[in-house]
């Protein structure tokens, strides 16, 4: 054996190099890493710690950086994951699994469009991997890509035809691109889980009354406008816009077409207008332009088009009710009770319009002995059950100083309804009037938490500050 080939010699060499450089190696880091992570049955903060103190010292070595990759998406760093994933690409090449671990790791960051590239990236390697379909049929459907999405959903049904969230996704998604083929799927999620069938059975009544109508227009709207009650504000926008493809003049679908804009934080004014220029008639169109200009803040433009559609419609009692509510911002508190008054004469057998005409009393604080306290009572006669019918009354005795009624009633409200921040606020008076101050503080502070920013929360700080000594401070 030649000396440049002897082992004792290459230690040697690569002591002395070490000594040249002044690297002073200490494996017992990496040791110390080793034992926890060999103590860790999932990624907890000191697991992750641990592997990112073992990548950082050897940064050449792949399956440290993989660890820490992972270890990071588990974890929640999203932007460190992105790193060590692609460094241990570029040291031992990609797999499929590091595709979808990167996808992961930019839509976590918020960057969707290059999480999708990576995920398809590694599907033709994963096409029966249900968790990378769910990940693609949703970033799909949130992009607006709607075949796109149907496509993935229906390979992912086939794979788990007892997955009722997939059958249900693939059903809303099939009835704006194909509704024929939706009540299908509809019906399979609605039977598989019973949360989801008033929404699978709303929907599929839709397609049937568009099928019925042999008008695709029609169709597309009234898919669009149960699209709209059910929330599902992108696949209502994408169905109206088809419904006014088919047919310009389609008024109706114009309109709905403005509350879905308005809805996604857009401007839905040019649709209402149009919709007013097919037909200046129509109610609808003048009502969603109503609360257009309510939400813009413009209570003045709001009541002229809000008449307008009570004028066309008098059985319109929400357009009464918003012309109470904009005629009380503009403080004409006499104007404002006529029309709550109008709308719970037209709807008498409706709790809200009695229960919005309660609070108007009581929030003014006008009438709190006789009118507040009956059409609160009259709310809670219709509906015994409704949290804000509960809350009108038992705030209506705290007024009137009948405490015992007051808590009875105002306890019912929360149990129905415990992230109100009226009913807690109110609670919390009536707790600090009966001097119970514990109780008091965790009431309001919840209704301050609850309408962080909002006028119930600023009440409620008030209220603490002035008589408790200031909020609880946050955790």
């Amino acid at each position: 054996m030649s000396l440049r080939k002897h082992p004792a010699l290459k230690i040697g060499l690569a002591f002395l190099i070490v000594l040249l450089l002044n690297i002073q190696p200490n494996w017992k880091p990496l040791q110390d890493d080793w034992r926890v992570l060999r103590g860790s049955t999932s990624f907890t903060g000191d697991s992750y710690r641990a592997i990112s103190d073992a990548y950082a010292r050897q940064p050449w070595n792949a399956d440290w950086a993989q660890s820490a990759g992972f270890a990071a998406l588990a974890v929640g760093d999203y932007a460190a994951a992105q790193t060590a994933l692609q460094k241990t690409a570029s040291l031992k090449g990609w797999t499929p699994e590091l595709h979808i671990a990167l996808g992961d790791a930019y839509q976590g960051q918020g960057l969707s469009d290059q999480a999708v590239t990576e995920w398809e990236t590694a599907l033709p390697d994963h096409l029966t991997d249900t968790a990378l379909l769910t990940k693609l049929a949703r970033v799909y459907e949130n992009k607006g890509r709607y075949p796109e999405a149907a496509a993935v959903l229906r390979t992912l049904v086939a794979l788990e035809p007892d997955n009722a969230f997939a059958q249900y996704r693939f059903g809303v998604v099939l009835s704006v691109i194909d509704p024929p083929s939706a009540p299908a799927h509809l019906a399979l999620a609605a039977g598989l889980d019973e949360s989801v069938q008033p929404f699978a059975e709303s929907l599929s009544q839709a397609v049937a009354a568009g099928l019925d109508a042999d008008d695709p227009a029609y169709m597309a709207g009234v898919i669009g406008y149960t699209l709209i009650g059910l929330q599902e504000y992108p696949l209502a926008k994408a169905s109206l816009l088809n419904a006014v493809s088919d047919r310009p003049d389609f008024a109706e679908a114009h309109a709905y077409l403005g509350l879905a804009e308005d809805r996604l934080g857009g401007d839905g004014l040019d649709s209402y207008e149009r919709a007013l220029a097919l037909d200046d008639t129509l109610p609808l169109a003048h009502y969603l332009l109503g609360l257009h200009h309510r939400r813009k803040g413009d209570n003045d433009a709001a009541i002229a088009e809000l008449k307008r559609a009570f004028d066309l419609d008098p059985a319109n009692a929400a357009a009464a009710a918003e012309l109470g509510s904009a005629y009380a911002e503009l403080n004409n508190l006499q104007e404002a009770e006529s029309w709550y008054i109008q709308a719970v004469n037209v709807a008498s057998e409706d709790a809200n319009f009695w229960v919005l005409l309660s609070q108007f009393y009581l929030d003014h604080e006008i009438r709190i002995e006789d009118a507040a306290l009956a059409t609160a009572q009259k709310a809670y006669e219709l509906a015994p059950n409704l949290a804000e019918a509960n809350d009108a009354l038992g705030y209506a005795y705290y007024l009137n100083g009948s405490f015992k009624f007051a808590e009875e009633f105002l306890l019912k409200a929360q149990s129905l309804d415990g992230r109100s921040a009226r009913i807690n606020f109110h609670l919390g008076l009536m707790y600090l009037d009966t001097n119970r101050p514990d109780e008091a503080r965790q009431a309001l502070n919840a209704a301050a938490s609850l309408d962080a920013g909002g006028p119930i929360a600023e009440a409620a700080i008030r209220a603490l500050t002035t008589r408790l000594g200031g909020p609880s401070p946050t955790p």
